[in-house]
């Protein structure tokens, strides 16, 4: 009987305190006000894929194909750079869970780079080129993730967003450079040309897109972070090359202005 009472009293006392730590928590979040809201600025380093990147790839294997020993051309897809401007909303279920969404003001593209240069190893008479274009859209996402607090300072995230494209903010721009040089060095009876070109694309937003990511945060403060991510764009346009997605590196400082 005595082991009987016993059991049943150290049952009421785990149910007690299991409840008032339920409570707490409750009450903790309730006073902590879970709902915060803010802006994040960044950057974000974009590199193409898809089928608009292997129509840029033979494009950069036929104008590599014309040259010759004198004749050296060679091309490349660099990151394109653009900046992130954004508002997030985060939502904090306990202590280590929270879900975030937002809006995100950002551009997509791509940049494309071929050099030419015909070498005259007799006279000295070297002539060089240079071809870059740039491509840009704008595009409005909406990012969607859960995250964990590993530990005071440091959070990890996964999640997906859904972007759409403003057509009338694509721009394409070229950029064609000339020079000679006469024994190494520039001639002023050769002046550099430069001739730069800027028209709205024949391009086709494609909306929604749909992107996957992966993120890092670390606290600097109690309202500001800085985050990491690694985002799989699915394709947002329709370009002479073909669909245009990309793989993208973000970093922001994301900043709390109001907690409710």
């Amino acid at each position: 009987m005595c082991k009987k009472r016993t059991i049943a009293i150290s049952t009421i006392i785990y149910l007690f305190l299991n409840f008032n730590s339920s409570a707490q928590d409750t009450l903790t979040r309730v006073l902590q006000k879970p709902l915060s809201i803010g802006f994040q600025l960044g950057y974000s380093a974009n590199s193409p894929s898809g089928g608009a990147k292997n129509g840029l790839e033979n494009m950069i294997s036929t104008f590599e194909g014309t040259g010759s020993d004198n004749f050296r051309v060679k091309g490349k897809l660099p990151y394109q750079y653009n900046p992130i401007l954004g508002i997030f909303a985060n939502y904090t279920f306990n202590k280590k869970i929270s879900f975030g969404t937002g809006i995100n003001f950002t551009m997509r593209g791509y940049t494309i780079e071929i050099n030419g240069a015909d070498k005259d190893p007799e006279y000295q008479f070297d002539q060089f080129a240079s071809y870059t274009e740039k491509y840009k859209l704008t595009t409005l996402e909406a990012p969607f993730s859960l995250q964990y607090k590993v530990s005071r300072l440091f959070s990890l995230g996964a999640g997906f967003q859904l972007g759409s494209g403003m057509g009338t903010t694509s721009k394409t721009t070229t950029t064609i450079n000339q020079r000679v040089e006469i024994n190494g060095e520039s001639n002023e009876n050769y002046p550099v040309k430069t001739t730069i070109a800027e028209n709205d694309s024949a391009t086709a937003p494609i909306s929604p897109y749909f992107g996957y990511f992966a993120s890092a945060g670390i606290a600097l403060s109690k309202d500001i972070e800085l985050r990491f991510s690694l985002l799989k764009s699915g394709a947002y346009a329709e370009t002479t090359y073909g669909k245009l997605s990309d793989t993208s590196a973000l970093v922001s400082l994301r900043f709390g202005l109001l907690n409710l």
